[in-house]
């Protein structure tokens, strides 16, 4: 039933009545001048229409909150408070379903865990739990509250009088005694009802907002007033789903789906990345024919908080409860593959000790990739090809074995090939997978355009690709910095690795035409296209060339032409073909080249300068 709150004291309704009404009257209330110390008013820029849904939650309150004059009065405000911003931002109430007592005494950083332990949310969307105030007036709501994505059950400290009124003390000069009470009951409620919201988003995996006026940012501040609209559209699909009864497994789908296509500045990139991460974990762990065992119900929790410590690098922490934990289960493949996880970062893949948790997860799920996934990944990083490879060709012979998710599986292998530039590979698991217009499919193809590699090159075995690119990259980058000596002894060097290598001949034929020796970049350029006719870094220095000599214009729009053709991505040679054709006078062209270039990079394309085109 809902909770109805008995009368509360005389100056705080007061504060908290007028607050409600957005501020205004309040300001009026109190003397001029005062309205400047008072908090922000929470409120959603763009209300929503409809009738709001009514969420429920259980309260938990510890003997320390109990102690409280008015406590169940104060947490019901504050609820009320919230539900002034969640109603018009996402259509949802709150409301109070039961208070419960709560004998939690230990351990704040333990609460969350202790709540989940002592109801697990049956009938209700929310379980709160209240524990005592700390002993200083933290902003880091870390210290203030504590929830988890796609959780039931959030955690808020109580608020610490007497280090709160000494921080606000020496900020309310010359107040009158009533008007200092109402506006420290304002801050007061202000801060609990933000802590509040805070942790209920994070629950809706609202991720980590930059700008400090936002509720979801890591500090509280008392400018705090709404979330962004990001953050705003992804609880409203959070709720949406909550309260329709879906799955974990389907919201996490949802949500992951939603998250993944928005790459927005205002988030925290970790933040983001640590949702993502456990939205897709919920995902694969939920899919049919995964060879992991799932977790157990009674475990999840557990589970889930062990993967939150060690994202926030409390590795020993985090190993010490999984060690419990599997020894309550030993042979759940899940929990040893976050252990083997949790050791590739520290203390790396090259210790015995992780190798030894990775090879565990193998034998108590033989048919499993997602192990030799992450050992290969580790590998890379570690500069451990071979071995990576080795890691990953066992991967490829095992996403055949699952029944679902091979796509997701395969995705990823191909990820970590296409980072590692290694194109031949890339290819291969792409043909393997059967998947259509992959990008990584594009990115390779323009990587040996670029670079001079074509498929079946004998001059270059598979697993070098990624170090030939590379060391064509480092010549150009010296001949870009005019180091052009340097530049001469890298391709020198290079050449007796991979002689003959077109990506080479064209960093050769760069180089002299930099140098000013423009015979001599004529020749290495044709060199390089007569092994590599679509060597599009060639052709785009030959049409450059070309455009510089009398009787050869046309040739040289003809090269520029071809480089777009094979590599569209090459904006450089876009931009010569706009001088050759602004020269020539060729307005019907340049027109709709500039049109192919704002549909190409969704800009304009730059207008011509006067002088040769390079």
């Amino acid at each position: 039933m809902q909770h109805t709150a008995a009368p509360a004291r005389p100056i705080l309704v007061l504060a908290l009545a007028l607050a409600a009404c957005g501020g205004s009257q309040l300001n009026d209330h109190l003397a001029a001048g005062v309205t400047k110390f008072l908090p922000a008013t929470l409120e959603a820029s763009k209300p929503r229409d409809g009738d709001p849904r009514s969420a429920k939650v259980r309260i938990y309150a510890d003997p320390g909150i109990r102690a409280l004059p008015h406590w169940k009065e104060d947490i019901t405000d504050q609820l009320d408070y919230a539900s002034q911003l969640l109603q018009p931002m996402i259509g949802v109430r709150l409301t109070v379903e039961s208070f419960k007592d709560w004998a939690h005494a230990g351990d704040p950083h333990q609460a969350l865990r202790d709540l989940v332990d002592a109801d697990r949310g049956e009938g209700v969307t929310w379980v709160i739990g209240y524990v005592t105030a700390g002993d200083t007036a933290s902003t880091a709501m870390s210290e203030l509250g504590d929830g988890q994505p796609l959780g039931h059950h959030v955690m808020v400290r109580g608020w610490a009088e007497k280090p709160e009124l000494d921080a606000l003390g020496g900020k309310l000069p010359d107040l009158k005694d009533a008007e200092r009470a109402e506006v420290i009951a304002a801050h007061r409620r202000h801060k609990q009802t933000v802590v509040l919201l805070h942790m209920l988003a994070t629950t809706l995996c609202a991720i980590g907002e930059a700008d400090p006026t936002w509720i979801q940012n890591a500090a509280y501040s008392a400018k705090q007033s709404t979330f962004s609209t990001r953050n705003r559209e992804v609880m409203q699909l959070a709720v949406d789903g909550r309260l329709a009864g879906n799955s974990e497994q389907l919201l996490a789908r949802a949500l992951a789906n939603a998250i993944d296509k928005i790459e927005w500045g205002g988030w925290m990139p970790a933040s983001r990345e640590q949702v993502l991460t456990l939205l897709n974990a919920t995902v694969e762990s939920s899919r049919s024919g995964k060879t992991f065992a799932d977790i157990p119900p009674e475990a999840v929790a557990e589970y889930t908080r062990i993967n939150e410590l060690a994202k926030r690098g409390k590795t020993n922490d985090a190993l010490t409860e999984l060690g419990n934990l599997l020894t309550a289960y030993p042979g759940n493949a899940t929990m040893h593959e976050l252990k083997c996880e949790i050791l590739l970062r520290t203390p790396g893949v090259a210790d015995k000790s992780t190798r030894a948790a990775c090879a565990r997860v193998s034998e108590l799920a033989p048919g499993d990739p997602t192990v030799h996934l992450a050992v290969g990944e580790a590998l890379v990083r570690a500069g451990d090809l071979a071995g990576a490879r080795k890691e990953l060709t066992q991967a490829e012979a095992k996403i055949g074995n699952l029944k679902a998710g091979t796509d997701e599986a395969w995705r990823k292998l191909i990820a970590i090939y296409a980072g590692l530039g290694a194109l031949t590979w890339t290819e291969e698991a792409i043909a393997k997978a059967t998947l259509e217009n992959d990008p990584a499919a594009a990115h390779a193809a323009q990587t040996r355009a670029r670079f001079g590699i074509p498929r079946g090159a004998k001059f270059v075995a598979p697993d070098d690709e990624s170090k030939l690119v590379a060391a064509i990259r480092s010549t150009l980058d010296l001949v870009y910095a005019n180091k052009f000596a340097d530049a001469e002894r890298a391709l020198a060097t290079a050449d007796k690795k991979w002689p003959g290598a077109p990506g080479l001949t064209a960093a050769r034929c760069d180089l002299a035409f930099r140098m000013g020796q423009i015979e001599a970049a004529h020749a290495a350029c044709a060199r390089a296209l007569a092994t590599d006719p679509n060597e599009s870094w060639a052709l785009y220095l030959l049409g450059v060339l070309l455009l510089r000599e009398a009787g050869t214009v046309g040739a040289g729009i003809a090269k520029l032409k071809a480089a777009i053709a094979i590599d569209p991505e090459l904006g450089q040679a876009w931009r010569s073909l706009a001088q050759a054709y602004a020269r020539g006078n060729d307005k019907a062209a340049l027109d709709q080249l500039g049109k192919d270039y704002l549909a190409k990079f969704g800009q304009p394309l730059p207008p011509p300068t006067p002088g040769a085109p390079r």
